[in-house]
């Protein structure tokens, strides 16, 4: 039986852009948009799954800072993924066996 892959949702971002920084304003980059505001490259993550995003932010280090369409797809948010206790999860779940 093949498994459901688990998207990320808006639902994942711990920490939206505390500057309040717009998607739209921000300048293009290969693979996302650039903000000036604390001089990090913004990842778009729309269609990825959270073991996706969760191998990007290992990539790229813990505070990376994704933009995907929130739940009714009306603007863009941006912030830091959550993953610390979904790690700890999968981490308890590997240990039992």
């Amino acid at each position: 039986m093949k498994q459901e892959k688990k998207l990320f949702t808006s639902d994942d971002i711990g920490i939206t852009c505390p500057r309040d920084k717009k998607w739209e304003d921000m300048k293009e980059e290969i693979g996302g948009r650039f903000c000036d505001g604390c001089d990090e490259k913004i990842t778009y993550v729309e269609g990825y799954s959270k073991g996706e995003v969760m191998a990007l932010q290992r990539e790229l280090g813990e505070n990376i800072c994704v933009a995907i369409n929130n739940s009714n797809d009306s603007f863009v948010i941006v912030g830091i993924p959550n993953f610390r206790n979904i790690e700890l999860k999968e981490e308890a779940i590997l240990e039992e066996y």
